[in-house]
C-alpha cells in the first residue's frame, strides 16, 4: 500500500470510530443492563420489575411498597351474565371520556381514552337476532365514534358517523352472527384512539345457548407510554399483572369458557398451563374446532378457549411471547377442590409473580 492510500484508510478508520462513539453517547448503540445493573427503581419493582425491561429501554416503573395494584384498581375476569331482552331489544349508553386516570400498573397512571371510565370497555352482550340500541355520548374534546365488527348497515359501521365533542349518536341495529366481537373508536387516526384506550369486546350469543359455564372475558392489549413504536406494558384486561396480584379462582372440574381478544397491533397467543383447551375461532361455532393449549391470535382476532382442571393448584395462563409475559400479559388460575378444607392462595411460595415461561 503506497503512502497517500494508507493516509486515506487512516482517515476513513477514524470517521468511522467518530461515528461509533457518537453512536453509544446519545443512546442508540446502548447495550441492554444486566440484572445486576438495573436502576433503583427498577429494583424497587420487586416481583413486577421485568428482567431486561425492553420498549424504550428508558422507562422504568416503581410499584408501591406491596408491589400490588392499588386498591379498587382490578378488572373483574368475568363475563356478564347473559340475559334476556326485553322484548328484543337492547340498550347501552357509552360515554366517551379523554384523559381519564387510568393504572396500567403497580404505581403506573396514564391518562387514557375511555367508554365508560374504564379500560378496556364494558363488555357488550346480546343475543342473535336481538335489536340493539347503543348510544354513544361525547363528553370528548374531539370526534369519535363506534365501529362493530359483525353485519349490519353501512350507516351503523361507525366510519362516517363522527360525533362530534357534546353530541350523541345511536348505533340501531340487529346482531348477527354469534360469536366474539371486538368494538372500537374508528376516529383518524385510528390507532392513537384505539391504543388510548377507546375499545372492548361484545359477545353475540347462539339462540341456541352453550353449556353452562364460568364465564371470563379477557382482552389482550398493550400501552407504548412513551411512544416510541414499542410497548412498555402488556396486560390481561388493561392491567399489567393484575392476575398475578389477584389468582382468578375456578374450581376442579368446573367448565372454563374464556373469551379472548387481542387489541393491540402486534401477534399474541394466548396460552394455559398444565391443561388443553377446546379452540372455537371467532366464536361462531357450538362445538370445538380442535384440542390445544396455545394459538396466535392478530389484531382484532379472537377466540373461545373451553377448559377445565382436573387437578388443584396454582396454573399459569399467559402470553407465548416471553416479553408480552414479562412486562405484565400473564396470571394465575387458582384451582381449588370445594370439598377441601386447604385452600391454596396465589402461586407457589418461591415462584414469584413471573415464574417459568414456558
Amino acid at each position: 500500500m503506497n503512502r497517500s492510500a494508507a493516509r486515506i484508510a487512516m482517515l476513513l478508520g477514524g470517521f468511522v470510530a467518530l461515528l461509533g462513539a457518537v453512536y453509544v453517547l446519545t443512546g442508540k448503540g446502548r447495550v441492554a443492563a444486566s440484572p445486576t445493573e438495573t436502576s433503583d427503581s427498577a429494583q424497587g419493582a420487586g416481583h413486577h420489575a421485568p428482567s431486561g425491561m425492553r420498549g424504550s429501554n428508558l422507562y422504568q416503573y416503581a410499584a408501591p411498597p406491596e408491589g400490588r395494584m392499588t386498591e379498587g384498581a382490578m378488572h373483574p375476569p368475568e363475563a356478564p351474565l347473559p340475559t334476556l331482552a326485553p322484548n328484543g331489544v337492547r340498550e347501552y349508553t357509552l360515554v366517551v371520556e379523554e384523559d381519564v386516570p387510568h393504572e396500567v400498573a403497580p404505581g403506573v397512571t396514564i391518562p387514557a381514552w375511555t367508554f365508560n371510565r374504564t379500560v378496556p370497555a364494558p363488555v357488550l352482550r346480546a343475543t342473535e337476532g336481538d335489536r340493539v340500541r347503543i348510544t354513544l355520548v361525547n363528553k370528548g374534546k374531539l370526534p369519535h365514534t363506534i365501529h362493530f365488527h359483525g353485519v349490519h348497515p353501512a350507516d351503523m359501521d361507525g366510519v362516517f358517523e363522527l360525533v362530534p365533542p357534546g353530541q350523541s349518536y345511536t348505533y340501531d341495529f340487529i346482531v348477527r352472527p354469534f360469536g366474539v366481537f371486538p368494538y372500537h373508536c374508528h376516529s383518524n387516526p385510528s390507532s392513537q384512539h384505539i391504543l388510548n384506550g377507546l375499545y372492548g369486546m361484545f359477545i353475540v350469543d347462539p339462540k341456541t345457548p352453550r353449556a353452562p359455564a364460568k364465564e371470563l372475558a379477557m382482552v389482550m392489549s398493550a400501552f407504548d407510554l412513551d411512544r416510541d413504536g414499542e410497548a412498555d406494558f402488556y396486560a390481561w384486561n388493561g392491567r399489567a399483572f393484575q392476575y398475578a396480584d389477584h389468582p382468578v379462582e375456578l374450581k376442579l372440574g368446573e367448565p372454563v369458557r374464556m373469551y379472548v381478544l387481542n387489541m393491540f397491533e402486534e401477534p399474541m397467543a394466548p396460552h394455559i398451563h398444565a391443561n388443553m383447551f377446546g379452540l372455537i375461532r371467532s366464536g361462531t361455532k357450538l362445538r370445538p374446532d380442535e384440542i390445544t393449549d396455545v394459538l396466535s391470535l392478530a389484531i382484532a382476532e379472537r377466540a373461545i378457549l373451553e377448559f377445565q382442571y382436573d387437578y388443584p393448584g396454582t396454573y399459569m395462563f399467559q402470553c407465548h411471547f416471553s416479553e408480552h409475559m414479562e412486562q405484565g400479559l400473564m396470571g394465575w388460575f387458582n384451582v381449588v377442590d370445594p370439598k377441601s378444607t386447604t385452600v391454596q392462595a396465589g402461586p407457589p411460595k418461591g415462584h414469584g409473580h413471573h415464574g417459568g415461561g414456558r
